[in-house]
Formats: structure tokens, sequence, C-alpha cells
């Protein structure tokens, strides 16, 4: 709702198009794409050694306006909102996020234990409870009619940061027909930088006649780097911090599903027939020294062509802020995750996964992830797999994708077959990576 954010939010999503590798992390050959949702699947896994040389993976999720292909063709173009429908309320929500997972490597030590070491640079944005009609006011150009617009408990947290992680995983039990893995990742985390913004309420009304706005109500924000600052200054300021990613996985194996690797190599094969696993991502924070905290109490009548070229500069010259500085510190977005996947054939497997975010919407300087339950049938070999995820949430709806994985390509979306569908998506998802995997080889 102010300029700098508005303009963030724009540039995201000139470049968002997509959750984190939707369908793709299911895969029992996925590798190190595996371990971002639980380090528990470094234990036993069928991978030998990986290099991951790069994956990408973007969304976009909003009920302000439609994700169909033709509408992100649109907004990516020269016309980006303007030549959309939109369907502004009071409380509308958008979220962004991009990672980007870096040179990693990973490494199965023995029967029982593995190693990696993960690179990852991250940006997500939430903005939750935002007034759609005065966005557009601001984005657009107020309108020919005068209008009153209610901004209530407003709150936006953009936050970008690089980690880096150093992940083990070991079997913790082995029987006949069960097994219990562990795992964990330690990170290193470098805080690229945040803004937070919040409002309980901003009330005002705009006199087309007379081109002014009337704003009355609180604003505060905090933005965690220098704006006037040199590129130099700027890599000098990375504040560091420290997380963690902690997850098991049991796997229960009968008769049938342990036939495969009979008189083989067992390393090769998926010996189960279900699998469930549970993790905590993204624990931890990262904190910002001398920060500067700018609170408003807004009782001012301005230009609206004012409020359209910079809202804090709007405010600045019509009222006087409360200005603190000290140390802000940012959360991650710690989510649940709790993976469920039943083995058909050896090939064919059908996965329930549901990702329960543990940072609450309304907390300040912290993000928060899309809380998505998505089934995903999906067909798995050591060269080939393809993956349907079905995933739903409060915010994105339901929305159908489509990946494939072949060799060391793999590419797909959360939400193609939605996107393709037209009016009725509100998430947008894509992934990319490239990868070298050399599987644990089998004797026949």
């Amino acid at each position: 709702m102010m300029k700098p954010p508005v303009l963030l939010l724009l540039l995201l999503c000139t470049f968002a198009h997509s959750q984190s590798y939707m369908g793709l992390f299911t895969d029992n050959y996925s590798g190190t794409h595996s371990l971002l949702h639980n380090p528990g699947n470094l234990a036993d896994s069928r991978v030998k050694w990986e290099f991951n040389l790069v994956g990408l993976h973007m969304d976009i999720a909003t009920d302000y306006t439609s994700l169909g292909l033709s509408d992100i063709t649109t907004l990516l173009g020269d016309e980006g909102f303007d030549g959309l429908e939109r369907f502004p309320t009071n409380q509308n929500n958008f979220l962004l996020d991009v990672d980007v997972l870096g040179p990693s490597v990973m490494l199965s030590l023995n029967e029982k234990s593995g190693i990696a070491l993960l690179t990852r640079v991250r940006a997500i944005s939430n903005f939750n409870n935002l007034n759609g009609a005065l966005f557009e006011s601001i984005y657009d150009g107020f309108p020919l009619d005068s209008y009153s617009f209610s901004q209530d408990n407003l709150d936006f947290t953009t936050h970008a940061w690089a980690e880096v992680g150093l992940s083990y995983g070991r079997v913790l039990l082995a029987r006949p027909n069960h097994m219990l893995k562990g795992g964990a990742t330690i990170k290193y985390l470098l805080g690229g930088g945040g803004v937070q913004g919040s409002s309980q309420t901003l009330n005002g009304n705009f006199d087309a006649a007379a081109g002014q706005v009337a704003l009355n109500g609180d604003f505060s924000y905090a933005l965690t780097i220098d704006e006037e600052g040199t590129a130099d200054e700027y890599f000098q300021d990375l504040a560091p911090g420290l997380g963690a990613d902690i997850g098991f996985v049991y796997e229960y194996r009968d008769r049938r599903s342990l036939e495969a690797s009979n008189a083989n190599n067992p390393r090769a094969f998926n010996q189960y027939r279900f699998k469930v696993g549970l993790s905590i991502v993204d624990i931890g924070s990262i904190n910002y020294k001398d920060t500067e905290n700018s609170a408003y109490a807004a009782n001012l009548t301005t230009n609206a062509q004012d409020l359209e070229n910079d809202f804090i500069t709007a405010l600045d010259v019509n009222t006087t802020a409360i200005t603190t500085t000290g140390d802000t510190v940012f959360k991650l977005p710690t989510s649940l995750h709790l993976n469920l996947d039943y083995s058909f054939t050896p090939k064919v497997y059908l996965n329930l996964n549901i990702n329960q975010g543990l940072v609450g919407q309304d907390t300040f300087f912290a993000n928060s992830r899309l809380n998505l339950i998505t089934l995903t049938p999906r067909y798995e070999s050591r060269i080939f797999g393809a993956y349907l995820p079905i995933s739903h949430s409060s915010l994105s709806k339901t929305a159908v994708g489509l990946g494939f994985r072949l060799g060391p390509l793999s590419v797909g979306s959360g939400s193609l077959i939605t996107n393709l569908m037209g009016e009725s998506s509100q998430l947008a998802n894509v992934f990319v990576g490239l990868k070298i995997p050399v599987y644990h080889k089998r004797k026949i």
C-alpha cells in the first residue's frame, strides 16, 4: 500500500509464476529436492551421490485477479495489471515465493547414513488484508469519481535471505518389516533485507473534484536496508543467522514390496508399501541491527497525485513520524510437513502431503506460506518420473499441475492444468532443475 513495497510486489509479480517443487519432492529419486521438505529422506536413499547444478521454484497466489495462462501472459507483458480483470475487496491477499536451489551435493556414506551440503537463495512476500480499491488507485491513478475506503488490519512482510545448510540423515531402526529414519539440517543464514508494514485502521475518502485524499488512522513501516546505500555497503551489511530443519520417516514393508530387492542390492530399490514422513522446516531467525521503525498517526489531507508517486513521502510531508532505531528479528516461515506415500507397484505411487504453517498470518516480521494439502499420483523409475499434483488452500483454492523428471532435468508446475483452464485459477506455480544424479547400482 506504500510505494516501495508496491513496487517490490509488482517486481516480484514480473518474475514469479509459481509451492516448492510440487510433485518432484515426493519422488524417491529426487535427491536434494526431497531434503528441502524432510532431511530424514537422506538416510537409505536411492541416490548414491548427486550434484545439483541449479533449481528454481516460483509461485504467486492471490484473490485479487485470476491467474489463467492468458492472464499470466498479460501480467508479464507491457500491460501488467491494466489488462486484467480484477476483484478488489477490503481484504485482498497476495503471496509470492521464490526459491533458488544453488550448487549442492548429496552423498550416501553407507547403508545407514548420508550427508549433504545445500545452498539456497529465497525471497517471500506476504500482503494480508490489502484494500484492493486503494491499491488500484495508487497503482492505476485515482478514479474520476469520489469514493471512501477502509483499510483494516493491513500486514505485509517481504524478506530475502540466503542459506548454506549441512544435512545428516541416519537409519534409526531397521527391522524386516519396519524402518525408521531421522535427519536434520543446520543452516547458516545471510539476511538480504526485509520490509514490514502494518496498519490497524486507515480510513479515508477521495474527493475527485479537488483531487485530494483525506486519511485518518495509523501506519507503521520498518526497512532493514539503507535505500541510499551503495552495492558494496549492502553486501557488507548482510545479517547472519541460524536455522534448522528436522524430520523423521517411517516405512512399512510387506512381502510383496520386498520382492523386487530379493537377491539384489536393497539400496537400489524402494522397499516400502507405505511411508510416513513428519518434519518441521525453516526453524530460525535473522537479527537485523539498526533497523529504523517509523510509526505514523495520520490525520491529513493531501493531493492524490502525491500518494500515487510515493505513499511514505506523502505521509512524511503531512505528518510527523515517531521513529525508533534498534534490532529487528525476522523469523523464517516455519512450517510442519506431514507426508503419506503408498506404493501400488514398484513404479506407481499415491502421495498425500499436508503443509501447515506454524507462524501466524498476522505475526509481524515473519512470512507465512500456503497451508496446502496436496494429493499427487506419480510414476517413478530411475530415469523418468511423472507427477499430477492436486492441491488446495484457502487462498490458492484448488489447483492441478503436471511435472516430469527425465534424467538430469526436472520441469513442472503445481498449477499448469488449472492455468490452462482459465479464470478459476488463483495459483501460478513453476519449477525447473538441472542436476547430475548417480543411483545405487542393481546387480541385475
